[in-house]
């Protein structure tokens, strides 16, 4: 009788796979990856995001070649590259080579390849790249594979020939569109996808005509529009494929942010245990079902871009997890913030109505575009400190712009600067010198504050406060400082809503001198600039 180790030592060899088991980036920055990581690289247009993903493919293929954002990249080869898996996954030619794609070799030089590490051809069996371009058509209908030497066999084919990856697809197609996606294995010598309603059919063979005239009169993939075609081609490749690295960029290109959150939420839910995914992505959306999906294998990295360096900033799973248990953060659109140059945070909608339209104003006169800054609201003082935290956490520049009452609640005004990582101690002595003015006189300009700010101090607070605020901003703190924003104009005496209406109905907001004071802030704001490298 076999013992239990000469049964262990009949198991079938592991097939063979390359993974990516250090990347080192431009700014010194390295990762250690497991074989199931899912790494996520977001940032600001032209951060480097596309660029990192034809970095790894091209340091995997060949560590010698040259590339801009990863400066190296060192690969974990694991299984047996026996004459199994030569036959499993190369075709015989007629001159007694195997064949994969275009390129032919005997077994011994392809299994030298694999021993040398130099992957080269053989690339192709371990990584796969979906660019945007190529999800439109990589699930248009093919020729059916006859298994000449030359020939490629692709996702298509492998969904033709098994019904259990063809209802898995089929199912989570459903999720997002409403609708089965159906193989038509009866399209003449073509395989093509059919979308619709799938026609019943209960197996007997004489139903199989029936079955399939149905399935022909149903609408062609082919002929749907670019956001099905896209995602059907992103299921295919990930779900039939089985490359060890799969690197996606915008997988969220022609779709609408639903099903950009289902196809995040799939791929993070149905990831292998062997397999490693690259996604370069501008959607919150995505990265929101990414989160949902609860996958502790997933790894964000925004890339802030400063000239030539590209500095990494990681967001780790406990890190994730912290931040996706606070509501605010979770069901609002504070991670689109992940996609801007930098985020001003005021108290509410009508602040950043106001603000949009002066910086975007003051640019227009000049001719020039507004620079790639995102103001977004949270709902009052209170959350203010929640949303710094959570942006500074993502390694994103933050501005917050709260109005200048915040300085008579000394609680609320020590939370706000600690979440800007403010020692309190650096400003304590000058903020003494600003209560003892605010508590003057039994609290006499108290009232006053909210609507001039610090004007109203006297004695030593205003140059006090002037060097509170100055560090304040220097970390990226902007207290209103004529009071709010109906103060930057008090000819217009209405409450904020009707104010904010009334003074971009009147326009001229980069000419208008009552608007001078809004305007000089509003630069000010454009003009900080957080160290990318914190």
């Amino acid at each position: 009788m076999d013992t239990e180790v000469e049964r262990s030592e009949l198991k079938a060899p592991q097939k063979p796979q390359v993974f990516v088991n250090n990347i080192t980036f431009n700014d010194g920055t390295v990762h250690q990856l497991t074989h199931d990581n899912i790494v996520v690289f977001t940032g600001a247009n032209n951060s480097g995001k596309s660029q990192v993903l034809r970095d790894i493919e091209l340091r995997i293929k060949d560590s010698s070649s040259p590339s801009v954002v990863v400066s190296e990249l060192t690969t974990d080869y694991v299984g047996e590259f026996d004459d199994d898996f030569v036959v499993s996954k190369f075709k015989l030619g007629d001159d007694g080579n195997y064949w994969l794609g275009g390129s032919g070799n005997y077994a011994r030089n392809w299994r030298s390849q694999w021993d040398n590490h130099s992957l080269y051809t053989l690339f192709t069996l371990f990584v796969n790249r979906l660019d945007t371009e190529e999800r439109l058509i990589a699930s248009k209908t093919k020729p059916l594979y006859s298994g000449f030497p030359h020939e490629q066999h692709n996702s298509l084919h492998t969904v033709y020939e098994f019904n259990a990856i063809e209802d898995t697809i089929s199912k989570l197609f459903y999720e997002a569109f409403g609708e089965a996606l159906i193989v038509n294995r009866r399209a003449g010598t073509n395989v093509s996808l059919q979308v619709g309603k799938r026609p019943s059919w209960e197996g007997q063979r004489d139903g199989e005509g029936v079955y399939y005239d149905a399935v022909r009169a149903l609408p062609l993939l082919d002929k749907q529009g670019d956001g099905m075609r896209s995602f059907a081609s992103i299921l295919l490749d990930t779900f039939t494929s089985d490359h060890s690295v799969t690197l996606i960029d915008e997988p969220e290109a022609f779709l609408h942010p639903p099903q950009a959150r289902i196809l995040g939420k799939m791929l993070a839910k149905n990831n292998p245990c062997e397999r490693q995914l690259f996604i370069a992505t501008h959607s919150a959306d995505f990265i929101n079902g990414l989160l949902d999906a609860d996958n502790s294998n997933v790894i964000v990295i925004r890339i802030n871009r400063d000239g030539n360096t590209n500095h990494m900033n990681t967001l780790g799973n406990d890190k994730i997890k912290e931040l996706w248990s606070n509501p605010l953060l979770r069901y609002s659109n504070i991670l689109n913030g992940l996609f801007h140059e930098k985020v001003v945070v005021c108290e509410s909608d009508y602040d950043c109505l106001f603000y949009r339209a002066i910086l975007d104003a003051i640019f227009e006169s000049d001719g020039k575009t507004a620079p790639d800054i995102m103001f977004i609201q949270c709902g009052g003082k209170d959350r203010m400190k929640d949303v710094v935290a959570a942006l500074n956490a993502l390694k994103v520049p933050v501005v917050a712009i709260p109005d200048f009452d915040i300085v008579d609640d000394s609680a609320k005004l020590k939370s706000l600067s600690s979440a800007f990582g403010i020692n309190w101690n650096n400003v304590s002595d000058n903020m003494n010198k600003v209560y003892a003015c605010i508590n003057a006189e039994n609290g006499k300009i108290r009232s006053m504050i909210k609507k001039n700010g610090f004007s109203v101090f006297t004695g030593e607070a205003p140059a006090a406060f002037c060097a509170v605020d100055s560090f304040f901003r220097s970390a990226g703190l902007f207290i209103v400082p004529v009071g709010d924003i109906e103060s930057f104009d008090k000819t217009v005496n209405k409450d904020k809503k009707d104010w904010v209406y009334a003074i971009l109905v009147r326009g001229n907001l980069n000419s208008e001198s009552n608007l001078e004071t809004a305007r000089k802030f509003v630069k000010s704001i454009v003009d900080y600039k957080l160290s990318l490298s914190e």
